[in-house]
């Protein structure tokens, strides 16, 4: 019999085992399972709301999902590979993800056709591609070179916030914290001439399983769809003078993408933002996520 209850800390090392055993599916040549589960899982438990499958007293599937004002947003659904087309996920999205509510739901789907018919029906339209892109051979040359300019914002953060808040839909004071003290996010301040234009962080402790060293490049907001590009190439030569492999999550409409391809970056993934709203409540040109976990 399996049974959905809440997640509780405790339960972080079997539900990251699921994670990871999705993650290295048809995987030749697959990582190790780390020994410490990432700190984002720990973080979306205190902060959101997280469920488990159970059989037999062991995880076989959880979902996760946080709300920050009016948007809520999915984090994570994940079944063991062995359990997938048992209805583990529907019920798991249906106990932690209740579609009943006024806020606007929206999460970033997997390839899998199954998890993409799970959420068109639960009433989430797909919107745009989401392009995962890493540069692990980087060439340090003009490349790079951008009009924007770059100064780090420093420790009075309330403005940079207020930029967040308005350009990805919704103020979310955790995230800021998290970034900053367990990813090693530094915000920074993209100027045009003496003007900003954009803020963004760099988050040198937000590797991956493959990639535990990388940097991630996001949130990242522009005020003009035209400076979008600038601001992103400059934020990517900044993160080459501290990291060695970079990652970046495009949204599809986003001016960056063909320069960064241009450049050297790849696509080593293609999600499918979903999302209720009827109107967009972010400008998928201007805004780049943290990535598919807080978003």
């Amino acid at each position: 019999m399996i049974t959905i209850r809440p997640a509780m800390e405790h339960d972080m090392v079997e539900m990251y085992h699921v994670y990871y055993l999705n993650e290295i599916q048809e995987n030749d040549d697959p990582p190790p399972l780390p020994a410490i589960t990432p700190p984002a899982l720990k973080h979306i438990i205190e902060t959101g709301t997280a469920s488990v499958a159970e059989q037999d007293g062991k995880v076989i599937g959880y979902a996760a999902a946080i709300s920050r004002g009016s948007i809520a947003f999915l984090t994570d659904l994940f079944v063991h590979p062995a359990m997938q087309s048992s209805h583990v996920g529907m019920a798991l999205l249906q106990h932690t993800f209740s579609l009943d509510t006024p806020l606007i739901h929206c999460t970033f789907s997997s390839t899998d056709h199954r998890a993409l018919a799970l959420y068109i029906r639960a009433g989430m339209q797909p919107q745009w591609p989401h392009f995962n892109l890493r540069l692990t051979e980087p060439v340090r040359d003009g490349r790079w070179q951008s009009p924007i300019k770059i100064r780090e914002a420093g420790t009075d953060l309330v403005e940079f916030e207020r930029w967040d808040a308005r350009l990805s839909g919704r103020s979310r004071p955790q995230e800021h914290a998290f970034w900053r003290q367990q990813q090693r996010a530094v915000p920074l301040w993209f100027y045009d001439r003496d003007e900003i234009v954009g803020y963004g962080y760099v988050r040198l402790g937000a590797g991956t399983l493959r990639f535990p060293n990388a940097c991630t490049i996001g949130p990242l907001g522009v005020n003009k769809p035209e400076l979008a590009a600038d601001c992103v190439l400059a934020a990517v030569d900044w993160a080459l003078h501290h990291a060695e492999v970079i990652r970046i999550d495009v949204p599809g409409p986003h001016l960056c993408l063909a320069p960064l391809l241009e450049r050297g970056f790849r696509i080593v993934y293609v999600e499918t933002f979903v999302s209720q709203a009827a109107s967009p409540f972010f400008d998928a040109r201007r805004y780049i996520a943290s990535g598919s976990d807080l978003f």
